[in-house]
């Protein structure tokens, strides 16, 4: 979708072909058995996420987010600590009060983790670069880490940002995150969820993506060959859709099979794809029958929930999420739900005697790749190689964006993708990345 916005923004001709029948992908929804629709998992976005900001305000979706400046906590005793920027303050002041309150960290542990902070800072974004074969636990105990801290405050953090266990993902990524969402700018941190479920976003697509002939339940059969360029898209009806280029926008481990070995072999984008490592995110949906939940959201100092967000006014439906789920995927449901139902009773004081009315989980097996330590030497640039084919380009959360799998990072994806269409095949430059959220001067003094 941001490949065809991109695209028809300049007057580019675009057919979108999309299998489902609701566009979104990974990020879309489904309905339940009684007609709801529900997320395949929650989704939410950062301030920092200014691509996928641009991208909701191209489709007219950005009055669809519901924005937090505070985020909340939960122990496992059901207390609430809070982070909360201090108004008119500068990154990365802005949550210095907020967090010297911050009763969840013992006084040992803040110190801790504002000696990593600076450090952070310190090493500006060059310097991150340079940690992306080191794992991010390696940098953790360098920097005298404790494992309470770790687990307190860089797991709800990383885990769920990354989809991966902290310790074992890319020093860069993790760091990335902090730069980006912590440290940069006061407006980094803030939460932005979807007032509606994830496809609704979507439901005015076509109406703002003029130009763009989107066709939904379209099953692509196979890629059609000219050489080494693209002429065609075969659909499963039978018909064929003419092309002067071609983008693929599907998942790493489904781009191989539209492409035949002869041409992949020639095109270096296809040699490390299979090396990707995919791994699981589990979705539950619950419903109780009294509110539980008062605030937007929770971030779940332990396990297994990870985070909980509430789905209606009253915070009687939730919905939880765990990431890098990998020992989950296979567990019976009815054990699944006994054990969420638990921990949020544990969490929520409401919740001791509420009944749980109904849940639905869902296990996405192959959610994101994992940003382990030099999975970028594998992730392919969006435009072809000079020996590759020459008009099949790629867009996807796992080609090369500097982000990890993130919806930001698909969107990124895609407006490179359109980027590099433009000026291979018709030598015309446009910039449609969108630029970071700038520095603020404080971060900036401190070596950011």
């Amino acid at each position: 979708m941001a490949t065809a916005v991109a695209l028809a923004s300049v007057g580019t001709r675009v057919t979108l072909l999309e299998s489902a029948r609701r566009l979104g992908g990974r990020a879309s929804s489904f309905d339940a058995e009684d007609g709801e629709q529900l997320d395949n998992c929650q989704h939410v976005l950062l301030g920092c996420c200014t691509n996928l900001l641009d991208f909701y305000r191209r489709i007219g979706a950005a009055d669809l987010i519901e924005f937090h400046d505070t985020v909340y906590f939960r122990d496992d005793n059901g207390g609430v600590h809070t982070l909360r920027a201090t108004p008119g303050f500068p990154a990365p002041l802005h949550l210095s009060a907020s967090f010297a309150g911050f009763s969840v960290l013992s006084l040992k542990e803040r110190a801790a983790y504002a000696r990593a902070m600076l450090a952070m800072l310190r090493i500006g974004k060059d310097g991150r670069t340079q940690l992306e074969d080191v794992k991010f636990g390696e940098w953790l105990d360098r920097h005298g880490q404790p494992a309470a801290l770790v687990s307190k405050m860089y797991d709800p953090v990383l885990v769920g940002a990354l989809n991966e266990d902290c310790r074992r993902a890319s020093a860069a990524y993790a760091i990335q995150v902090f730069q980006d969402a912590m440290l940069a700018h006061a407006r980094g941190y803030v939460i932005g969820v979807p007032r509606v479920p994830l496809s609704q976003l979507y439901d005015n697509f076509s109406t703002h993506a003029q130009g763009i002939d989107v066709r939904l339940g379209a099953r692509v059969e196979s890629l059609r060959f000219d050489g080494k360029r693209v002429s065609g898209v075969a659909l499963s009806n039978g018909d064929v859709v003419s092309a002067d280029a071609v983008v693929l926008a599907t998942n790493h481990h489904a781009v191989r099979r539209w492409v035949p070995d002869d041409l992949a072999n020639t095109d270096s984008r296809f040699a490390g794809l299979e090396q990707l490592e995919s791994v699981p995110i589990l979705g539950a949906h619950l419903w109780f029958d009294r509110p539980v939940l008062t605030e937007p959201h929770a971030a779940l100092i332990s396990g297994p929930l990870q985070w909980l967000f509430r789905k209606d006014a009253s915070g009687a439906a939730i919905h939880g999420v765990i990431s890098a789920a990998r020992d989950w995927v296979g567990k019976p449901r009815e054990q699944s739900l006994q054990q969420f139902e638990q921990q949020v009773r544990a969490v929520l004081p409401a919740a001791k005697e509420a009944k749980l009315i109904r849940g639905v989980i869902v296990v996405e097996k192959r959610a994101t790749f994992s940003p382990l330590p030099g999975v970028d030497r594998l992730r392919p640039p969006q435009g072809p190689p000079p020996s590759g084919i020459a008009n099949l380009f790629l867009a996807g959360d796992y080609t090369a964006t500097g982000w990890p799998a993130t919806m930001e990072g698909a969107v990124r994806s895609g407006y490179l993708a359109a980027e590099n269409l433009l000026a291979t095949l018709a030598g015309q430059i446009h910039t449609f990345l969108q630029p970071d959220l700038p520095v603020q001067w404080p971060a900036r003094l401190l070596g950011l």
